[in-house]
């Protein structure tokens, strides 16, 4: 296999990874605090305090003061702006990805073809 050959194996077998990924794509909802200790998303109850907001975990019990959201993302296909390079959904698409590329590494290009959807 040549050098030309070789790198269009490899964007093909990145663009199948892509879609596969996108196909079950559901980004994290970065508005919402999330518990430092247990990573849970969606179990806080707000208790106001004298200088801030602070959240209860009701999972693992915890208390911690509201991390305001510095990043909001409405990208329907990350990678699509220039912003979304430093966005924390594509950082976790392309980890997504690399994984999907790991799998598909065993797959010539007729294989990979044709996990690709049908072009209308």
């Amino acid at each position: 296999m040549n050098a030309i050959e070789l790198l269009r194996l490899k964007q093909l077998r990145f663009q199948v990874a892509s879609q596969l990924v996108l196909k079950e794509w559901q980004p994290e909802d970065l508005s919402k605090p999330k518990c430092p200790k247990c990573h849970s998303p969606g179990f806080f109850t707000p208790h106001q305090s004298q200088d801030s907001r602070v959240c209860y975990c009701i999972r693992c019990n915890y208390y911690f003061k509201e991390i305001i959201a510095t990043h909001s993302c409405k990208c329907a296909i990350p990678g699509d702006d220039k912003v979304c390079y430093g966005c924390p959904h594509f950082q976790q698409f392309m980890e997504l990805v690399d994984q999907r590329l790991v799998q598909l590494e065993q797959l010539n290009f007729v294989e990979l073809q044709d996990l690709l959807p049908s072009q209308p």
